[in-house]
């Protein structure tokens, strides 16, 4: 029997993310909680073809790192299972929105260290206290962006219950 658990992430600020988190779980479900959507916060209108990068710390850097202002925070998610089961998560779906592209996802599962979400990582352990996955993106503007524009880009991030 497959179960598919959905649940569809949406932040509002300077740049709006929208993050499906989907798993697909065999016995016993996988919950997710406790989770802060990914959050550039503040940066100052400008042209096209800047670059900013979030890390899984919360912190910007980029070639624009410069039009940061305030209130950046890295995306989380805590991912409890079944201590005799592992996970796959990968990130998918990446969709430019409101003249802003995800160049790439990045994950951190449990402090093992960023990982490529694009490329995405297999065979994690769950453990039934949960594990935090840490969330940070890199994107790219494709158009000039003025005032309290908002910009809606989206991803998947897929976790797989084995």
């Amino acid at each position: 029997m497959k179960q598919v658990i959905r649940r569809r992430l949406l932040h509002w600020l300077a740049l709006v993310l929208g993050i499906f988190l989907g798993a697909t779980v065999f016995a016993r479900p996988i919950s997710f909680s406790s989770i802060v959507n990914p959050s550039f916060g503040d940066l100052l209108a400008g042209p096209s073809g800047r670059n900013f990068i979030l890390s899984t710390t919360g912190t910007i850097s980029g070639a624009n790192a410069s039009d940061y202002v305030s209130g950046a925070v890295a995306g989380s998610v805590l991912i409890v299972g079944d201590a005799n089961k592992n996970v796959d998560i990968l990130a998918t779906n990446l969709t430019a929105g409101g003249g802003v592209s995800i160049a790439n996802v990045t994950c951190n599962y449990d402090g093992a260290g960023d990982v490529d979400c694009d490329v995405g990582f297999t065979g994690l352990p769950l453990k039934p206290q949960g594990k935090t996955m840490l969330i940070g993106l890199e994107i790219n503007t494709t158009q000039v962006h003025s005032d309290n524009d908002n910009a809606a880009p989206s991803f998947d991030i897929v976790v797989n219950y084995l």
